[in-house]
């Protein structure tokens, strides 16, 4: 008999027609409000290891910070199977010299020693610097597109003939950083830059490998942004389209201190007795809200620095509107979430179009102290979203236990997910 595998691959979605999708409607912003309830969980946690806090309306509230919720966005962005276009992802890493090398080695067959002096050449020929104590990394956090390495290592291997001369160049400099560090026991960058050879590099290498950091390039870039000082006008600077404010719960806090016991698996054969470790986490309980807006103008003005037809652009700005404010509304920060479960799906979610991109927040300044506390800030929210020039959109209502929507604004379409 034959076995089959388990099909592991997510049910396909559709470009167009998800419920979170407003890309037909009117107006310069979009908008996301979503309340979920957590229950037991720390998706946010300080230096302490305690859940992230805030004051507001004179209660302590839990928070969620905006990174975080940004991580956990363009995190969903990458792994929800909806990108249509090549190119759609990107990475944060300071490993890329080292991705490189791993790609000219696996994909292009050039030797370890002579990969990694390649690497460092050609992702110096983008603008960003080596670090000196680590050759493999970057001086900063790039943000870059995630077929970056690929597409660099290609550059490597169409210049590959004239590039002997500063490979050899990069591999001294190489070797005299790593004795500058050995012999001093600081590292060449904790005192000044000492600065990469590119005097020999072809003009069309440089080019080619600054056309990949290029803006407008990437959907995921576009929307979250980016600031590299270190790369040239205009692409140092990509400003966000996305704006994601801190989540907070519309009730007050609720904190647990969770106690307990980690049993040593010896202690059944009577080796010892007692525990085998004793620990606290933290956690805490209530409603979250959230606000996110996309400024539609600013997105596609980044996507047409890529040069494309502005068919294309259009096209890049619909997709990744639909992709982010998919994400937005399903995705919160995994934390420890092998401990505390899987996270729920909102309460109740609006996406909507508007002219002016407003927070909710003000509508629970005073605290909710009813309960169940979902519902009534499901209440609350509603009849301040009247406020709010909402010109068409979403409402996504999942009650806990059946309960009818809240009075809505009529602009919005009540759908379930």
């Amino acid at each position: 008999m034959t076995t089959r595998a388990t099909d592991l691959t997510p049910r396909p979605l559709p470009d167009r027609g998800q419920p979170t999708d407003v890309t037909d409607s009117p107006g310069p912003f979009v908008v996301v409000h979503s309340l979920t309830s957590l229950v037991g969980m720390n998706l946010n946690m300080d230096m302490d290891h305690l859940p992230k806090t805030l004051r507001y309306g004179g209660a302590e509230r839990m928070r969620v910070s905006s990174q975080s919720l940004a991580r956990a966005a363009r995190e969903y962005l990458r792994t929800d199977g909806t990108q249509q276009h090549a190119g759609a992802h990107a990475l944060s890493t300071r490993s890329l010299p080292t991705a490189v090398a791993q790609q000219l080695e696996a994909e292009h067959d050039v030797d370890a020693a002579d990969a990694h002096p390649l690497a460092a050449l050609v992702v110096a020929a983008t603008g960003l610097r080596i670090n000196p104590s680590r050759p493999g990394q970057t001086k900063v956090m790039a943000y870059v597109p995630a077929d970056a390495p690929a597409r660099l290592a290609r550059i490597v291997m169409t210049h590959l003939d004239d590039l002997d001369g500063p490979r050899e160049a990069m591999e001294d400099t190489i070797a005299e950083w790593v004795a500058a560090s050995q012999g001093s026991g600081t590292s060449p960058a904790d005192d000044s830059d000492p600065g990469t050879p590119l005097s020999g590099l072809p003009g069309s290498l440089v080019t080619a490998a600054q056309d990949v950091l290029a803006p407008g390039s990437v959907e995921e870039i576009a929307l979250f942004g980016r600031m590299l000082t270190e790369l040239p006008r205009p692409e140092r600077r990509i400003f966000s389209a996305a704006h994601i404010a801190h989540g907070f719960g519309a009730d007050p806090l609720n904190r647990l201190t969770d106690e307990f016991t980690a049993h040593d698996d010896y202690q059944e054969g009577g080796v010892f007795s007692g525990s085998g470790m004793l620990g606290r986490q933290y956690l805490v309980s209530g409603t979250l809200y959230r606000q996110a807006a996309l400024d539609r103008h600013q997105l596609r003005q980044t996507l047409a620095l890529s040069r494309r037809s502005e068919a294309d652009v259009e096209a890049m700005a619909q997709s990744a509107e639909r992709r982010w404010t998919r994400a937005i509304v399903r995705s919160l920060p995994k934390a420890r979430r092998s401990r505390h479960g899987s996270a729920p799906r909102p309460a109740l979610a609006v996406v909507a179009t508007c002219d002016e991109a407003l927070t909710a927040g003000p509508a629970f300044e005073e605290p909710v102290t009813s309960q169940p506390a979902g519902p009534h800030a499901a209440a609350r929210l509603a009849a301040y979203l009247h406020h709010l020039g909402l010109r068409q959109g979403t409402a996504l209502w999942q009650p806990p236990a059946g309960e009818a929507p809240p009075e809505l604004p009529d602009v919005l379409t009540v759908k379930g997910y």
